[in-house]
């Protein structure tokens, strides 16, 4: 983590503002801050890797000022080659890039990683952020000094930015809204955006993006193989990089195809002398073990099976007994700064984690964007193959699909509706499924004359936001979206999850040429033949069980919820009406819905999806924003 307090008259730091924030930067983590101050600049940093001792130095590249740099390098040794030096330290292996290649040099550097460069002479400040996912940076400035700093609490510890909440943020966020990437939780503070480059200097603040993964080349190969052969190959290298640097790996591993693909790459990678340890979220005791259409609650059986395929495969359960979605939620206020997303799951994170730090591991593995790199589903094809005019195509996929349905009827639903216009999409989608066009009455805890005076639907129409769940147009549409949406909050939670269990994350399939090259190649890699991630299953065919390889339901995270709800059933009540008291949140959140719908349920309870969503995802949103909101103003 890095920070860099800087005032822009050159005047020194106050000794008791360079305690704070560089205190403040190491609150909670068991290891060394190191700190410089220049010319009215502190400069901060703490590793949580095992060079800690050194690698807080600020690096001065050959160009002059100083870099501060936080994250990782996955080609690293092949920028050494490239650049003919012999730097370990990524900071210093970046600032030889940095003074080859000038701003180039974030797209030349693979990996996840956020810098922070004081310009020579102090008459100005360059941050970036990697492309697709990094660690998070936070800004504050005015005319006479800026604060900028992995953590948004830094800024606060100095003493001289006041933390108060941004309404539109929390407004945003409860329509599940993360498209604004530069709008962070606090008021004046702004937040550096994956992919972007930032310079900030007396005069204020410009923002260039300088990634777009919307604007990816095409990728054309000859032959269906080729396509399968590439997406291995680029999956192994990207696993060979994330196991770098460590001894005793862990994955977090489920029973669908990303986790189970990342677990074999790496024990492919690891070798016969090396072991792997599995960890599985399953449910507690007690649970109904009724799984809804569609959906799988346990997914032990399917790791089980891929146990069996591989003897260095160790693998465990854990059920996260008596645990509830708010377990160490204040822990994730205060090191990440944020409301994290899907609260409902942070029992069997957490609990997961914990078991990985306890068993001595030092990486944890996963799969988390899998579905947006080699195992996307296709979703957004059809439409796009008859907006394209590739019509055979088109023809041919939807009598592939069409079996039980008339092909009149699948071409309207599955390839023209998408492309229509959002007013008449959201009339006819609303006549099939009221609740989803109904965000006030259902999935969304705002109330709608709150929203109303926050713009948050207009807000979401304008940043592309799908308010209406509405099928996507084309992959690199729906893809883009899951981007941007998904990954906005993504390195403020990551870096909460790592401080916290003090264990890096690696992700395999987040690995950039990986996802460049899946988001490249063409829309029928994806679905062919009625088969949707038809990419991912012929790459795992004999390295998953069959059982995963043809599972057509998805995995139901969280599926013991409404039995740890149901055992906090009174307190939940009893915390909605302490929340009524406070007249801010109640003109926020319509509390006397969520208390209504809480007293006439109980676990087990059947009905609609949208209903029992009110309970199971909008409630435990609502009372993470509301706590929050409240451990930010001091409330007890």
């Amino acid at each position: 983590m890095i920070g860099l307090y800087l005032n822009w008259y050159g005047r020194p730091v106050d000794p008791v503002v360079a305690r704070r924030v560089t205190a403040s930067l190491g609150v909670g983590v068991d290891k060394p801050v190191g700190h410089e101050c220049i010319r009215g600049a502190l400069l901060a940093a703490l590793s949580t890797t095992k060079a800690a001792a050194r690698s807080w130095r600020a690096t001065e590249p050959a160009s002059g000022g100083r870099l501060l740099f936080t994250g990782f390098i996955d080609n690293a040794p092949a920028l050494r080659r490239e650049l003919g030096v012999d730097a370990l330290d990524p900071a210093e292996l970046y600032a030889a890039g940095y003074a080859q290649w000038g701003d180039a040099v974030d797209l030349r550097v693979i990996g996840q990683f956020a810098t922070i460069l004081l310009l020579p002479n102090a008459n100005g400040v360059r941050c970036t952020r990697s492309p697709l996912h990094a660690p998070p940076l936070h800004i504050w400035h005015d005319r006479k000094r800026m604060i900028v700093a992995s953590l948004a609490r830094v800024l606060f510890a100095s003493g001289e930015v006041a933390a108060e909440i941004d309404e539109q943020k929390i407004a945003d966020s409860l329509y599940l809204n993360y498209a604004d990437a530069e709008r962070g939780w606090y008021r004046g503070v702004t937040r550096v955006a994956t992919g972007h480059r930032v310079v900030i200097n007396p005069g204020g603040i410009t923002s260039h993006c300088y990634y777009d993964p919307a604007t990816l080349p095409s990728v054309r190969l000859k032959r269906d193989a080729d396509y399968v052969d590439a997406a291995n190959a680029l999956l192994a290298e990207g696993t060979h990089a994330a196991l770098a640097g460590f001894s005793k790996p862990a994955v977090s591993l489920s029973g669908g195809l990303d986790s189970q693909a990342v677990a074999a790459f790496a024990i492919a990678a690891l070798g016969p002398d090396r072991p792997l340890l599995g960890l599985t979220g399953v449910p507690e005791t007690g649970w109904e073990g009724e799984d809804p259409p569609g959906y799988f609650g346990d997914e032990r059986h399917h790791v089980a099976a891929l146990a069996e395929m591989y003897p260095t495969l160790a693998t465990e359960t854990i059920d996260a007994a008596g645990l509830s979605f708010d377990h160490r939620l204040n822990a994730m206020f205060l090191m990440g700064g944020n409301v994290p997303r899907n609260a409902m799951n942070l029992h069997w994170i957490h609990a997961l984690r914990a078991r990985a730090k306890a068993q001595d591991c030092d990486v944890l593995l996963s799969g988390s964007m899998g579905n947006i790199s080699f195992s996307f589903n296709g979703a957004g094809a059809l439409p796009g193959w008859l907006a394209g005019g590739n019509w055979l195509r088109l023809a041919r996929e939807l009598r592939a699909q069409s079996a039980s349905r008339p092909f009149a009827r699948a071409l309207w639903s599955r390839a023209l509706l998408p492309l229509l216009p959002d007013a008449i999409y959201r009339r006819w989608v609303g006549r099939r499924s009221g609740a989803v066009l109904r965000p006030f009455e259902s999935w969304c805890p705002l109330r709608a004359e709150y929203a109303e005076r926050m713009q948050v639907q207009e807000r979401a129409i304008a940043m592309g936001h799908e308010n209406a769940f509405r099928s996507p147009r084309s992959t690199r549409g729906i893809r883009a979206r899951m981007i941007g949406n998904a990954m906005t909050e993504a390195g403020d939670i990551r870096q909460a999850m790592e401080l916290i269990h003090g264990m890096p994350m690696r992700d395999p399939t987040a690995y950039r040429p990986l996802v460049e090259f899946c988001i490249g190649i063409p829309d029928d890699q994806y679905l062919r033949g009625g088969k949707s991630r038809w990419l991912a299953r012929r790459m795992l065919r004999d390295r998953v069980p069959a059982m995963v390889l043809n599972e057509k339901r998805r995995g139901m995270q969280a599926a013991d919820l409404p039995l740890r709800l149901g055992r906090d059933h009174e307190a939940l009540v009893a915390e909605l009406d302490a929340l009524a008291c406070d007249s801010e949140l109640g003109d926020r959140m319509d509390l006397p819905r969520l208390k209504q719908a809480l007293q006439g349920w109980s676990p087990g309870q059947g009905g609609d999806r949208f209903g029992v969503g009110t309970i199971e995802l909008t409630l435990p949103r609502a009372i993470a924003t509301a706590r929050f909101i409240r451990f930010v103003e001091g409330a007890n």
